[in-house]
């Protein structure tokens, strides 16, 4: 990016600009940490701080915000509605590396059942099984696997290393970051006659909406019978499991090593911090919030309510029963006094 200061306020529809308007940008940054050539953002008060230190050449802020405190005297002010929103359209036009041209690169194995739009990129030593379908405008980059029957809808893109298992279904605009895997076989076994497990045959398969993005080394077990369903808009983060018959509701975003068992089922809406872990078998109401490390092993029926803990409670019972467990230390030996006075004849 080269754009000075009044071309960044002309691109993102600036209400207002103060400063320098000449001020040449060449990069992005955080407040913290960018130079006298970049472009930040403020939007949130908690970073309030950094804007009284930054050194950045131009600072997207809110229309209405007005400092506590002086500010330095370099930064150039382009006033925007939503200062992220501003900021981040930008970076995805100048910053982000452009995907390649269609084309099927030599060393790419596609099968001769396989429908495949020409309006495709296939990497080399990626794999496209029999009667796989591909929609226009998909991005396979190199040594993907791509399984037979499966269907990947338009504007998607499947990332080095990630692997769908025969069968899945990939919606319009999804993503799949590299080494993900989408249809491996669900954890199901039943005890044998002559071994201690014998294995469920899983025939069932996963099914992504559209706009669905699935982070690097994610794992979505295919159905054992039926199928998986992540629905429209979801976002899951890297290191993530999620079992066999799951079902996950529209626009959910999960963080990191979140374990979510078969059979169970997340709500539209919901925001599932790191480290949850979701028992089989039951379900998460729509537009509930889970902090991170909780478990939740029974279900949570009303929306719209925040958990927290192990097992997980609603957040103000878990902070008191937090507050009163931090007190344990002083009570009990007082307890332990009162005991003995009350024994006594």
């Amino acid at each position: 990016m080269r754009l000075t200061a009044k071309e960044v306020a002309t691109a993102v529809g600036a209400s207002k600009i103060e400063g320098d308007t000449h001020r040449l940008l060449t990069g992005f940054s955080s407040l913290k940490e960018a130079g006298p050539s970049d472009l930040s953002f403020f939007s949130d008060p908690r970073y309030e701080s950094h804007l009284y230190q930054t050194q950045a050449g131009a600072v997207l802020v809110p229309e209405g915000f007005e400092p506590r405190k002086p500010l330095p005297s370099y930064p150039t002010w382009i006033r925007v509605t939503r200062p992220d929103h501003a900021f981040y359209s930008l970076v995805r036009k100048y910053k982000l590396r452009p995907l390649p041209d269609f084309g099927r690169e030599p060393q790419a194995f596609v099968h001769p059942t396989a429908e495949v739009s020409p309006q495709t990129y296939i990497g080399a030593f990626a794999y496209v099984g029999e009667n796989a379908k591909i929609a226009d405008q998909v991005w396979i980059f190199p040594f993907a696997y791509i399984g037979p029957e499966v269907e990947i809808g338009e504007h998607s893109i499947v990332y080095p290393h990630a692997v769908l298992m025969p069968g899945t279904r990939i919606g319009k605009g999804c993503i799949i970051h590299p080494g993900a895997v989408i249809g491996a076989d669900g954890f199901g076994f039943y005890a044998g006659v002559n071994r201690p497990y014998e294995k469920i045959p899983q025939v069932g398969r996963v099914v992504l909406e559209d706009e669905v993005e699935v982070g690097a080394n994610t794992c979505i077990d295919r159905a054992t019978l039926g199928e998986t369903r992540i629905e429209e808009g979801v976002k899951l983060d890297n290191l993530i499991q999620v079992g066999h018959n799951v079902r996950i509701g529209r626009h959910t975003a999960i963080a990191a090593q979140t374990g979510i068992a078969g059979s169970s089922t997340v709500g539209a809406f919901c925001r599932i911090g790191g480290q949850v872990g979701i028992s089989d078998h039951v379900q998460v109401a729509d537009h509930s919030s889970v902090a991170a490390q909780s478990g939740i092993s029974r279900s949570i029926t009303t929306p719209g309510r925040s958990w927290r803990g192990s097992p997980a409670q609603e957040v103000r019972q878990q902070l008191l029963m937090e507050a009163i467990l931090r007190k344990l230390p002083d009570l009990y030996p007082r307890l332990r006094q009162l005991e003995k006075l009350l024994s006594q004849p």
